[in-house]
């Protein structure tokens, strides 16, 4: 029989929120917010149908099928269409980016926080709240400009700057997450 060691021990980490931090990760969970839907609905295939509308439209023109009058006018109703569903995505991105603001200002405005890493989950506990997020609950985790993130499927992300643990540990501690992850999905 072999004595199973115990798994490398992650945490607790201490650490504060840096303004610049704070500001990339709002932005980040604001884009993640936003792109929810899916970049291709939302942003590509209204680009192909108004290519598509145009180039109709044009074909139909210069060969007699419609008058030109008919086809300017469609040329005009289109881009107007496609300028309203970007400037409502726009809208919809800035409203996200806002709403990850606020989230990463309770964070932020809770000053010290610490989060302590175990076999189930990650907790992150500073002055006002405690907040527990179970990998079972996590949809992915992901290091990005010096912040390991982990997203949960609904609410807002644990945040850890990676400046808060020791030199190399960030790829073990999201490998391990990662697997973790990994191994709660049904």
């Amino acid at each position: 029989m072999t004595a199973r060691s115990p798994p490398d021990p992650f945490g607790p980490y201490a650490f504060t929120l840096a303004p610049a931090e704070a500001e990339a990760a709002a932005a980040r969970v604001g884009l993640r917010a936003a792109l929810r839907g899916g970049l291709t609905l939302s942003h590509h295939a209204p680009l192909a149908a108004f290519a598509l509308i145009l180039l109709f439209a044009s074909i139909l023109a210069l060969t007699g099928f419609i008058s030109r009058r008919a086809g300017e006018l469609t040329f005009i109703i289109a881009a107007a269409v496609f300028m309203i569903q970007r400037l409502a995505t726009h809208w919809r991105i800035w409203r996200a980016r806002q709403g990850g603001k606020a989230a990463i200002g309770r964070l932020q405005g809770d000053g010290a926080l610490t989060t302590t890493i175990d076999d189930d989950g990650v907790t992150q506990a500073g002055a006002s709240s405690n907040v527990r997020l179970d990998y079972a609950d996590c949809e992915d985790a992901e290091d990005a400009g010096g912040l390991i993130y982990l997203w949960p499927r609904q609410g807002s992300p644990i945040v850890l700057p990676t400046r808060a643990l020791r030199p190399g540990e960030a790829a073990r501690l999201l490998g391990r997450i990662k697997g973790r992850i990994g191994g709660t999905r049904v």
